[in-house]
């Protein structure tokens, strides 16, 4: 990412000038704890070997930190320096960003003034007379002066843009430099980051997108989740999102970040996520199958079957004698198993019948506008949607626990719709606007708002941003570890 040519330019001095004093506070309680346990290692008035083990571990801490000292040191007062630059180079560049804008407005009118003074000079009649002839070419002179005075003023403005760009670019270029004397160069004092530690930032730098690709997905897994294929990847990275949510929430629990309230409304959102689709379409079918078999109690077997079809009965009749636990197992034996009606098409589609697919598909799987589509998009749950167009049918036997079970699916399936949209919606917009987006290979980004031109690209984004300069200055012992994550 660049400065725009002409534009104010990017960045936020007071950010960088504040973190370099951070960085700057830190190297001086470093110093100050180095005294401290240097007095210990120098105490010997107490002879106990306790004592002699506690100065000689005083000694090897007191050599590790000490090491930590110059990077905090140099990167304080790397951003600070730059900090001051910055705002020097913006107060240079960015007025005349403003002028020259205000210019460039003026320019286009005086260009237009001159056209027009112009070519009333080349459409003077032959009898024109010597006043009109002169009036008119002094017109034209006049308008040709004003354009020359604005590009003069104009060239004046670019000159001042140019110079404080330069400016930014070079104290950007020199904080680098003296942020890799810590880091590659002379006074890495042994601290640089191993290959494992380069590789595992890669990790969390891929891990980091793959959050928002699942948070992506799980939206868009709403909406789609009955096309073939697609809506089978977007339902698993859904699930995986869901996963991580899970994970994470016990891992901040663990470490003391979040409360235990907050723990357990990240793992019920995401269990939620992961198995309440199924729990939802577990009861629809259950109302489904117990309409169905207790009303063909009712009936002879043929006359059942004309108004059921074999198929129906016999899936109806299986699902009716399932026992409580199995019903459980079922939903909580794979969160990426699909619905019936889904795991149907992609079977015809994986044997080639593309055709019966498409039918199929279209007559009960594809939502709008085709049938029950106002229906699908609501609900988001095909097992909901085929249980309530089942119910739309006349003479079947409806008990208290049927009617119930139809309810808590029906309504289930509402929230279940809502809450997945907002939950994932927040947990993507909080992921992007917590530097979990596209860009969090340039998480020095934040530091300065954005990016700039020139050697000012290494700050702000690409190989040897901020971040990868000060890579392991929050780890004294060398193991590496971002320092800047929330900048």
């Amino acid at each position: 990412m660049s400065d725009t040519q002409w534009d104010e330019l990017d960045g936020t001095p007071g950010t960088v000038e504040a973190k370099g004093r951070r960085y700057t506070e830190l190297a001086e309680a470093i110093s100050r704890s180095i005294g401290t346990l240097q007095q210990i290692v120098d105490d010997t008035s107490t002879t106990a070997k306790s004592m002699e083990a506690t100065r000689k571990l005083a000694s090897e801490v007191r050599e590790d930190i000490e090491k930590a000292k110059d990077r905090y040191s140099f990167t304080g007062e790397a951003l600070t320096t730059y900090g001051a630059a910055l705002r020097a180079a913006k107060n240079e560049a960015d007025p005349a960003a403003v002028r020259l804008r205000t210019l460039r407005d003026q320019l286009d009118h005086a260009q237009a003034t001159q056209r027009s003074a112009e070519s009333s000079v080349d459409d003077l009649p032959d009898d024109a007379s010597p006043a009109e002839t002169s009036e008119a070419q002094r017109a034209a002179t006049s308008a040709g002066d004003a354009v020359s005075d604005l590009e003069g003023q104009i060239a004046v403005q670019e000159g001042y843009w140019n110079g404080g760009h330069d400016d930014k670019n070079r104290a950007a270029s020199a904080a680098i430099s003296k942020i890799d004397e810590v880091v590659s160069g002379e006074k890495v004092h042994g601290l640089e980051d191993s290959t494992w530690d380069k590789v595992m930032n890669v990790v969390k730098g891929v891990y980091k997108v793959f959050k928002v690709i699942c948070d992506i997905a799980g939206i868009l897994a709403i909406f789609l989740s009955w096309v073939p294929v697609l809506g089978q990847i977007l339902l698993v990275l859904a699930a995986i999102g869901a996963i991580i949510s899970i994970v994470e929430s016990i891992v901040k629990f663990a470490r003391g970040e979040i409360g235990f309230g907050a723990m357990l409304l990240g793992v019920g959102l995401g269990v939620m996520g992961l198995f309440g689709g199924k729990a939802i379409s577990s009861v629809a079918k259950y109302a489904k199958a117990r309409s169905v078999v207790q009303t063909a109690a009712t009936m002879s077997n043929g006359a059942a079957k004309a108004k059921f079809g074999a198929a129906l009965l016999k899936s109806s009749r299986k699902t009716f004698a399932m026992t409580r636990g199995q019903r459980v197992t079922e939903v909580l034996k794979s969160p990426f198993v699909r619905s019936a009606g889904d795991k149907a098409v992609a079977g015809m589609v994986k044997n080639g019948l593309y055709k019966n697919a498409f039918k199929s598909w279209q007559g009960s799987q594809f939502p709008l506008p085709y049938k029950d589509g106002a229906a699908r998009f609501t609900l988001g749950n095909d097992d909901v949607v085929d249980m309530i167009s089942h119910f739309n049918q006349t003479g079947l036997r409806i008990d208290n626990v049927t009617s119930n079970a139809q309810a808590i699916a029906s309504v289930g399936a509402v929230f279940h719709q809502t809450a997945s949209l907002a939950n994932n919606a927040g947990k993507l917009g909080m992921g992007i606007s917590g530097g979990d987006g596209w860009g969090i290979y340039g998480e020095g980004n934040s530091l300065v708002t954005s990016g700039a031109g020139g050697a000012w690209g290494k700050i702000t984004g690409s190989p040897g941003n901020v971040n990868n300069a000060v890579t392991g200055i929050d780890d004294v012992f060398g193991h590496g570890g971002y320092v800047a994550g929330s900048w």
